[in-house]
């Protein structure tokens, strides 16, 4: 249960105390679903993330005392980072909680706090999934919400399984901009020992960085700083068996702004996606 406040001449029940004892046994627990603020109330409970994006849990400061404690859990596939508001967060890990980790958030003084983290496996891999999306049914378009935040500056975006109604390619946009993407294109079929080449510029979005048919949903893409304020760049190689011999695409490009993002849209040349799934990793800034 979250602390209790007593003054002088209260009278302390025995209900009162055993609740206060069970909350050494059985913390009081609030779920969140979506990125979350503390507040003063949440000082020794336990909060647990439960998303399938990238979260946050931010920290301000004045809502705690020195000494007060939190656990900071996160139970689903999306990374839960705690971010420091206007309070300061320290920790000798990493800030980033992935499925299943926790963490002990302790307050030295009103806006300073350490974060002890029980998990630490996946920042030492260097490469953590930041989010899960399962693609419906006969759709053209997916968006990912929360895909980039400040905890990693280069990621990994893999569309794989599923189909398509028609063969075609992928295109992808940042947030809502619909100007500005240049980007070119290698392919070559096989058997055909041929390679072509075409250049676009300030386009509405990239053109053929995955490649969709009734056989699969392919695209494995290098994005390099979206969420930061510069120019976004990218890379990416797939393969499609749209010929009997096959084909395959490497397609190169950048966003000509510098707006932080933090989602992006897949949307299929013509035709709809039917299944398969979009995963988002990051690399770990060190």
């Amino acid at each position: 249960m979250a602390i209790q406040t007593f003054v002088a001449s209260t009278v302390l029940t025995a209900a009162q105390m055993n609740a206060l004892q069970a909350n050494d046994y059985n913390q009081t627990v609030s779920t969140k679903t979506a990125s979350y603020t503390l507040v003063a109330a949440d000082k020794g409970t336990r909060v647990v993330m439960n998303s399938a994006s990238a979260t946050t849990i931010t920290v301000n400061t004045s809502l705690f005392s020195a000494g007060d404690t939190l656990v900071l859990q996160n139970i689903s596939t999306g990374v839960c980072t705690v971010t420091a508001g206007t309070a300061t967060v320290s920790t000798a890990g990493s800030l980033a909680i992935p499925q299943n980790g926790s963490g002990i958030l302790y307050f030295t003084s009103a806006g300073v706090s350490i974060f002890y983290p029980s998990a630490g496996a996946q920042v030492a891999s260097g490469f953590t999934l930041v989010s899960s999306t399962t693609i419906g049914t006969t759709v053209s378009s997916v968006t990912v919400s929360s895909a980039f935040s400040a905890t990693y500056d280069n990621y990994k975006i893999i569309l794989s399984g599923g189909i398509a109604s028609a063969n075609s390619v992928v295109k992808m946009t940042l947030g809502a901009t619909a100007t500005g993407y240049s980007r070119f294109i290698f392919q070559g079929a096989f058997g055909a020992n041929t390679v072509t080449g075409s250049a676009a510029t300030n386009q509405n979005d990239w053109g053929a960085v995955g490649s969709i048919s009734t056989n699969s949903l392919t695209m494995d893409m290098e994005l390099q700083l979206p969420f930061l304020t510069k120019r976004t760049t990218f890379y990416t190689r797939n393969l499609t068996t749209v010929n009997s011999g096959g084909e395959i695409f490497l397609t190169n490009g950048f966003l000509d702004d510098a707006t932080s993002y933090t989602a992006f849209t897949l949307t299929t040349g013509s035709g709809t996606m039917t299944g398969g799934t979009i995963k988002v990793y990051g690399y770990a800034n060190s």
